[in-house]
């Protein structure tokens, strides 16, 4: 019953297996008891986060056209420029990871809060305004975020969304992949905000 393969790059599909599986073999000859004389080098993981969105933006910001569409927002928690010139956006986990590639020459600064429209209008894209081929689905759907290594997607982030009418979904605090809030507060373009608790006067 002994399997002589080991496994190193991590692939995620979320949300189905968490923690992910280990599915690449990387370790040819196992050596138990000894030192392994095999070894993978993995690329490394980016300092980027899907960081907020929001589904249905009825009386948000607008894009360019003037228009209030669904948006998310890319968040680059470490110190370099990142190109994302081999990253892609999807609305789904398994079907079609490379649906949206953004285009050639994007990046995204450190620190930056990007924000991208995912409003299924790619001709609406000028400059470093981005639209996305599909639409977020109102109320609750998917997306994710992709990069390709070595010819083969990989999930780096992804959210759940469950979210009504000009409300948010995202990482609370910003930049990780442990904790996401449904948000009152949109903050595109910024830091998040997440309220401990909605207090309301009820009646009066």
């Amino acid at each position: 019953a002994f399997t002589a393969t080991t496994n190193a790059q991590v692939q995620v599909i979320p949300p189905f297996s968490l923690p992910p599986p280990l599915i690449t073999p990387a370790v040819l000859k196992p050596t138990p008891g000894s030192n392994n004389i095999d070894t993978a080098s993995l690329v490394a993981i980016p300092p980027l986060w899907l960081n907020e969105l929001q589904a249905q933006n009825t009386i948000g910001i607008a894009d360019a056209a003037g228009e209030r569409e669904p948006w998310l927002e890319l968040y680059n928690a470490g110190t370099n420029t990142l190109s994302l010139d081999t990253y892609y956006l999807a609305d789904n986990y398994d079907t079609n990871l490379a649906q949206w590639p953004f285009p050639a020459g994007a990046t995204i600064a450190p620190g930056q809060f990007q924000i991208i429209w995912a409003d299924g209008e790619p001709g609406e894209t000028v400059g470093g305004e981005l639209h996305t081929s599909f639409r977020l689905a109102a109320g609750s759907g998917t997306v994710a975020l992709v990069r390709v290594v070595g010819g083969q997607p990989q999930v780096l982030d992804y959210l759940t969304y469950n979210a009504g009418p000009g409300f948010t979904y995202g990482d609370y605090p910003d930049g990780q992949p442990f904790n996401s809030v449904t948000m009152r507060d949109a903050t595109p373009g910024s830091t998040n905000i997440a309220r401990p608790f909605n207090l309301y006067i009820n009646e009066w």
